[in-house]
C-alpha cells in the first residue's frame, strides 16, 4: 500500500484537528432555575458549590457566593433557603467528613471573603429536619488566613487523610493549606505557594493526583496535588488551543476513579469546553439555552457537575451554571438541567454515571454528612447514553465508558512519524 507524503498527512492532521474545535458547540436546554431575592446589584454572583443531602438527596441545596452579599442556599427547585449574609463571599466549596468530635462529621463548607479578609468555616446541618442550612464554625474566632483576599477556594482530602483547601489570592498566586479541626474550630496550616498569576478557576482531582488552575490570559496549566509536588506546573491547554477563547471556572464530572470530564467555562463564548479526564483531549463544547426560547446561560461565573442521582428531578446526575445575563430574574440566576441532557447532545453521546442503590458516599465511604461518589466510592456505574451499540462511546482497561477524546495533531503526527520510521526501517 501506497503511504501518503508525511506533508499531505500533516496537512490533513491539522486540518482534522482545526475543524473538530470549530465545531459548533451543541445546545443542551435547561430544565428549571433559581429565584434569587432581592441582592444590592446585579452582576454579584461569583461561584457555586453543592451540598449533598445524605438522607434524601433531591432536597440537597446549591450554595452561591455572593461578591455584596455573602452567601445563599437554594433548593435544586430553584427556591432560596437561606442567606448568610456576613460581608462578601468571592468563592465557596464543600468537603465531607470533617470531624465534629465525638465520632460524629459534618460537611465543612468555606467561604473567601473579601470582607473579613480571610476564608470563612461553616458546617451544614445535614439531619433529617435541618434543612441543609448553614452554620458558621467558631462564629468568635477570626477567619482563617486572615488578611489575605482571595478570589477562588477548593477543597479536598489528602492522600494522608487530611482536609486540604487551595486558595487563589487575589493579589495573584496559590495557597495550599492543611485544615486541622479544634475545640469547636478549624485552623489552618499553609503548606505551599505557587505562583500561578491571577486564578480564574480551579478544580482539584484527586484520584489523579493533579490540581488544575485557570490562569487569567493563559489558559489550563496542572499541578501536583500534594504539597512536596514542587512549585512548577504544566500548561495543559493554552488559550486559543482545544477551543478555549477564555477560561474560567472549572468542575469535574467523575464516571468512576480516573474517568470522566473535566469542564471549563469559556466565559467569552458563553459556552463550556469538555475534555476527556485522562488524556485532556478536546471531546467538545456546549451552551445552555433555554428550550424554545433565548434566555441561555451567559458570561457564567460558576459551575457544577454531579454524577449521583439527586430525587425525581435529576436522575441521571446536575449539571449547575451560573448566567450572568439573565432575562427571567433579576439579572442573573442559576440555571440547571440533568446530566444526562448534556451527554446525549453529543455524537456520540458522553458517559452518564448513575448510582445503584441511590445513595451516595464520599471520602472513602462516609455517609453521615452527605459524601459524594468520588473516587470511584458509591457504588457508580457508567451508562453510555442511549447509544449502547458499537457506535456510541467505547470501554478500556478502566472501566470507562466515556466517549472517545480528540488525540491533539502534535500527537497523532509523532505517532505517524514512528510508523513511518518502522516502516522504511523494515524496507
Amino acid at each position: 500500500m501506497r503511504i501518503p507524503p508525511l506533508a499531505a498527512m500533516t496537512a490533513l492532521l491539522v486540518s482534522t484537528a482545526a475543524g473538530a474545535q470549530s465545531t459548533p458547540p451543541v445546545q443542551v436546554p435547561y430544565t428549571s432555575q433559581t429565584r434569587p431575592g432581592a441582592r444590592s446589584g446585579a452582576g454579584t454572583v461569583n461561584d457555586v458549590a453543592l451540598w449533598v443531602n445524605p438522607s434524601n438527596p433531591g432536597a440537597s441545596r446549591l450554595i452561591t457566593s455572593d461578591q455584596n452579599n455573602g452567601l445563599f442556599l437554594f433548593a435544586l427547585d430553584g427556591t432560596e433557603v437561606q442567606a448568610a449574609t456576613e460581608g462578601a463571599s468571592s468563592s465557596v466549596d464543600v468537603a465531607y467528613g470533617f470531624p465534629a468530635g465525638g465520632g460524629a462529621t459534618q460537611a465543612l463548607v468555606l467561604s473567601a471573603n473579601p470582607t473579613l479578609t480571610g476564608l470563612v468555616p461553616y458546617v451544614v446541618d445535614s439531619s433529617p429536619d435541618g434543612g441543609g442550612g448553614l452554620t458558621r464554625l467558631a462564629p468568635t474566632a477570626a477567619p482563617l488566613d486572615v488578611g489575605v483576599a482571595y478570589g477562588t477556594v477548593r477543597l479536598t482530602r489528602g492522600a494522608d487523610g487530611t482536609f486540604q483547601a487551595f486558595g487563589g489570592l487575589s493579589s495573584g498566586g496559590l495557597r495550599q493549606f492543611v485544615l486541622t479541626p479544634t475545640d469547636g474550630g478549624v485552623s489552618a496550616t499553609p503548606v505551599r505557594d505557587l505562583n500561578v498569576g491571577t486564578v480564574t478557576g480551579l478544580v482539584v482531582d484527586q484520584a489523579l493526583g493533579a490540581v488544575y488552575v485557570a490562569q487569567q490570559g493563559q489558559g489550563l496549566y496542572r499541578y501536583g496535588v500534594e504539597a512536596d509536588g514542587g512549585t512548577t506546573g504544566q500548561q495543559v491547554v493554552p488559550l486559543g488551543d482545544g477551543g478555549l477563547s477564555s477560561v474560567g471556572r472549572l468542575t469535574l464530572y467523575e464516571t468512576s476513579g480516573a474517568d470522566g470530564y473535566l469542564v471549563a467555562a469559556d466565559p467569552n463564548a458563553n459556552a463550556f469546553v469538555v475534555f476527556d479526564r485522562r488524556t485532556l483531549g478536546r471531546v467538545g463544547s456546549f451552551q445552555v439555552v433555554q428550550d424554545g426560547g433565548s434566555d441561555g446561560v451567559d458570561l457564567s461565573r460558576g459551575l457544577v457537575a454531579y454524577p449521583g442521582a439527586l430525587g425525581a428531578a435529576f436522575p441521571e446526575g446536575l449539571f449547575v451554571a451560573h448566567d450572568g445575563l439573565s432575562a427571567s430574574t433579576q439579572g442573573e440566576n442559576l440555571k440547571l438541567t440533568s446530566w444526562g441532557n448534556v451527554a446525549r447532545a453529543f455524537s456520540p453521546p458522553l458517559a452518564i454515571a448513575q448510582q445503584v442503590d441511590g445513595g451516595t458516599t464520599g471520602d472513602g465511604g462516609t455517609t453521615g454528612d452527605g459524601g459524594t461518589p468520588r473516587d470511584g466510592g458509591g457504588g457508580v456505574i457508567v451508562d453510555p447514553g442511549d447509544n449502547p451499540g458499537g457506535d456510541g462511546p467505547g470501554t478500556d482497561e478502566g472501566g470507562c465508558g466515556c466517549s472517545s477524546a480528540s488525540v491533539s495533531a502534535s500527537a497523532m503526527l509523532g505517532l505517524l512519524a514512528l510508523a513511518l520510521l518502522g516502516r522504511r526501517r523494515r524496507s
